[in-house]
């Protein structure tokens, strides 16, 4: 059973499972819910055969295992469309595609990718990859680029993650009113610490803790 709480900008209010806050519900599986849309980024599928290939002893879990997380949360929200912010696959060019299709296909989901710096040999893909997507007045976008669009946005490649003291740490939202910064959904995704980057003090941090996503604040608020 899904259980859903919910927070302006400046109201922390967290349970189980999942936060609201302005449109978008937080999930603890590292990805945002758009009415029956579930935004997600930085997944790199296939990152253990990629390792392995290199000669590296590393688990390689099946896609299915991958995308377990997600899979509750298409069940639990009644997801009917996935969104890629960016990096897919760990390699586009060695991609687990068929797998990928396969678990669509038995999830009846649509899938569209706006590509990351990981998915550079995305050309000539079965799935549907445009280079920018509109949710609404969000723009969704990877991130890499050299520029942001106007207006509101959503990305992923910054892999954001908060340590704090007495080793307090987890992946993290990043939010304003007009801008949302995905966590990597890959658990193998290095974490970036926001925590001290100027860039990111007006934003809040919404860490996912175990079963809940907890509101810590504004990021530039946040002392050692």
């Amino acid at each position: 059973m899904r259980r859903v709480a919910r927070s302006g900008f400046g109201l922390p209010t967290a349970e189980n499972t999942a936060l609201r806050v302005g449109p978008w519900l937080l999930t603890t599986a590292r990805c945002a819910i758009w009415g029956d849309v579930a935004v997600v980024a930085d997944l790199h599928l296939g990152y253990g055969r990629v390792r392995r290939h290199r000669g590296e002893s590393v688990p390689m879990p099946t896609v299915v295992e991958e995308l377990e997380p997600l899979a509750r949360v298409v069940d639990d929200y009644a997801i009917k469309h996935v969104v890629v912010a960016g990096d897919l696959f760990e390699d586009g060019r060695t991609r687990p595609e068929d797998e990928l299709l396969a678990w669509l296909n038995q999830h009846s989901l649509a899938m569209t990718v706006v590509p990351g710096n990981h998915d550079r040999g995305l050309v000539g893909s079965r799935l549907h990859v445009v280079d920018e997507l509109m949710l609404g007045p969000w723009h969704v976008v990877h991130g890499d680029g050299p520029t942001m669009p106007e207006g509101c946005v959503v990305q992923g490649h910054e892999h954001p993650w908060l340590r704090w003291r007495m080793g307090v740490e987890g992946p993290c939202y990043l939010m304003t009113e007009y801008h949302l910064v995905l966590p990597a959904y890959s658990a193998d995704a290095a974490g970036v610490n926001v925590r001290g980057r100027l860039r990111w003090s007006s934003h809040r941090a919404y860490v996912i803790a175990g079963n809940e996503v907890l509101d810590f604040g504004a990021v530039g608020r946040l002392i050692q």
